[in-house]
């Protein structure tokens, strides 16, 4: 029976029993896939993520993400965390390349007395990827009422940067209310999305650019408290729906709120000719425990 050590962070915030959950493997080296779903189904996580070292010896490290049910090429809040985790083991600071299924990715990470925080470039630019339900498919799977989905500019969208997602706006009311109905997401036919991200326009808190909400049953995640992900690919929803002027805008895109886990990610979107020509994704992440899981 092999040892390994793990720790846990709470991402997207900078308190703990807030965010999002993750765990992190320190060195992975030992396990198979099957350990890593193993090991993912005890924590019973949203994600957990296994540290390997790189293809590359010039970069700092290889990352696995498993959900309870597959493994993600890409998922923001694991990203954001894993490299806050690796470096405070490490004592670095600044620039770290981690290797994910998706591609290389940049990130930076630094550190303000207790409060650590990590923002990484997304390799993979927003698009529209596929086809999405209709509004009132949409309405029926999260318990909405019928003209609670926008039909307009901001009609629903599959987009994705990395992974994909289902988007659709409603008013904050109808955010905060929604609620999945088993049988009409099901319905849905979402077996190669992760799930709906439903958003609206500002937020609880001042300085808030959207509030939203993920529901992801069918990959074992009823609502996720922080998707940074779906986030990373909501420029390429706002691009198709609105006019973006050329330049930098910074984001703060509440999550988590309904769950009682709140979550603040940050968004750096670059934008050239009207279009998305650069996404980082940001936020902060407290460690919250640490010990050895034996397979």
């Amino acid at each position: 029976m092999a040892v390994y050590e793990f720790e846990t962070w709470d991402v997207f915030t900078d308190a703990v029993f807030a965010g999002n959950p993750l765990a992190v493997i320190r060195d992975a080296r030992g396990l198979s896939t099957d350990d890593m779903l193993r090991i993912t189904r005890e924590f019973n996580l949203s994600e957990t993520t296994f540290v390997l070292p790189p293809d590359d010896p010039q970069h700092t490290a290889r990352i696995r993400i498993l959900t309870l049910g597959y493994e993600m090429p890409f998922a923001g809040h694991p990203t954001v965390g894993t490299s806050i985790a690796i470096a405070r083991m490490r004592n670095l600071r600044g620039e770290v390349m981690l290797e994910l299924n998706a591609g290389l990715f940049e990130v930076r990470v630094s550190q303000d007395n207790d409060i650590w925080f990590s923002e990484f470039l997304n390799p993979n630019l927003p698009s529209e990827t596929g086809a999405a339900p209709s509004p009132a498919l949409l309405e029926a799977a999260l318990s909405l009422p019928d003209g609670a989905i926008d039909r307009g500019a901001h009609r629903p969208r599959r987009c994705g940067a990395g992974v994909d997602y289902v988007y659709a706006r409603a008013s904050r009311e109808d955010v905060a209310s929604a609620s999945v109905d088993s049988a009409a997401f099901d319905a849905l036919g979402l077996s190669d999305t992760v799930g709906v991200y439903l958003y609206a326009e500002g937020g609880a808190t001042s300085d808030a650019t959207y509030h939203a909400r993920m529901f992801a049953p069918n990959a074992g995640i009823l609502e996720d408290p922080a998707t940074g992900s779906a986030a990373a690919a909501l420029p390429g929803q706002i691009a198709l729906s609105e006019q973006l002027d050329d330049g930098e805008r910074r984001w703060v895109i509440e999550q988590g709120y309904e769950m009682g886990r709140p979550s603040r990610i940050h968004a750096r979107v670059g934008v050239v000719g009207a279009a998305v020509a650069s996404v980082r994704i940001g936020g902060n992440a407290v460690p919250v425990q640490c010990g050895e899981i034996s397979i």
